[in-house]
């Protein structure tokens, strides 16, 4: 039961996430955004989702577990949620279909948010 509230915002982001990826196409505006705008929405929402999962995992395991470990199964969460939302949309919605360039915006999401991980985290500092 501890692990829900650790992982609390990242569950909560999921659940957002999912809902507005099911939404119609039809409920969004068109006008006023670039080309490429939906992938800019893929790679943020999935960084984001990522640094979550991150820091659940951090409070989870309290700085005891490995870099590595921790990489892969935050790397493994967060691409099985990534595949569940293009199968979502291609099985679910009737507006909507799945898309390889979005799994891939979803992968720069995924990865920019472990890069930084991997760059910035230190588990011996303490925040006093």
């Amino acid at each position: 039961m501890n692990w829900i509230i650790n992982y609390a915002w990242a569950i909560l982001w999921a659940i957002i996430m999912t809902l507005l990826l099911l939404l119609p196409a039809n409920d969004f505006p068109t006008e006023g955004f670039f080309q490429g705008f939906d992938k800019l929405v893929h790679t943020g929402s999935f960084y984001l989702l990522t640094t979550l999962i991150l820091f659940g995992r951090i409070v989870d395991t309290k700085r005891r577990a490995t870099k590595v470990k921790t990489f892969i199964v935050v790397f493994l969460v967060s691409s099985l949620f990534a595949f569940f939302t293009e199968a979502a949309q291609m099985y679910f919605t009737s507006s909507r279909s799945a898309d390889w360039w979005d799994i891939f915006a979803d992968y720069v999401g995924i990865g920019m948010a472990l890069f930084s991980y991997l760059l910035l985290y230190n588990r011996k500092f303490q925040y006093s």
